[in-house]
């Protein structure tokens, strides 16, 4: 465990030192930022507060963002050290390679849900803005299975990417593999689940559609399949990303 926490701590460091962390998380707060004004104007146009509450993590410029943000967060984990000849010294070592993956992905995935904190200051918000006589605003359980669903979407979008980047030394191979496979599947589940005709094609698209999963989570709906799949996914990309890097160590 002291070996995990160590690899943890140098990761953190290494991703928050980085130039290019701070460029995802002014271009995500951007988004969030635009996301919240784009709710406010809904408000001012009628729009009911429930609808509002929905979509603070389900908006349009989030969940179309996350597939191109992603990869950009995860292309330098392996990449970059492969490129600079540190990973096969680092394989040398004692360390565990189970353990060195795993604290590149917690590593992102701490990154990953700093980039949602000004979400709180934006609910903090409507619960200012929302009028003396409105009760129960915020919905708290919207809010907690939203972030749940932010949380394990990320999980499994990390993954991919934390994969992609185990496959090359070269960061942007790694973010445009993980930005085709996350925004093509994205795209793709989300026609399946709302445009297909066919009835069979259409229950998998809903099954499998992070956008339908995002839009269900921020309505206050969890189902426990969908989480065991995210879960589940996320474990398998994390088991190959493994598999790839112990074929270096061998």
């Amino acid at each position: 465990m002291s070996v995990f926490i160590s690899l943890l701590k140098k990761e953190l460091r290494t991703c928050f030192y980085s130039p290019i962390a701070y460029v995802v998380m002014f271009f995500f707060w951007a988004l969030t930022g635009g996301n919240f004004i784009w709710l406010l104007s809904q408000l001012a146009h009628g729009e009911s507060l429930t609808i509002a509450t929905q979509l603070m993590f389900s908006g349009p410029l989030l969940t179309f963002a996350l597939p191109v943000i992603v990869p950009l967060i995860t292309m330098r984990l392996f990449a970059e050290e492969r490129k600079l000849g540190t990973l096969e010294a680092l394989l040398t070592t004692s360390v565990r390679v189970p353990e060195l993956v795993l604290s590149k992905f917690f590593g992102a995935l701490i990154f990953y849900i700093v980039l949602w904190l000004p979400a709180l200051i934006y609910v903090l918000f409507q619960y200012r803005l929302a009028p003396a006589e409105v009760s129960g605003f915020p919905d708290m359980g919207a809010l907690q299975s939203g972030a749940l669903g932010v949380i394990l979407v990320g999980m499994l979008y990390i993954a991919v990417g934390l994969f992609m980047s185990s496959l090359t030394s070269n960061q942007i191979v790694a973010a445009i593999g993980g930005f085709a496979i996350l925004f093509g599947s994205f795209l793709g589940m989300m026609y399946m689940a709302y445009t297909a005709q066919n009835p069979a094609v259409r229950i998998v698209g809903q099954y499998y559609s992070s956008f339908a999963h995002m839009m269900d989570f921020a309505r206050g709906v969890v189902d426990s399949r969908i989480v065991i799949m995210y879960v589940t996914h996320a474990v398998w990309f994390l088991f190959a990303a493994v598999r790839v890097v112990e074929s270096k160590r061998a």
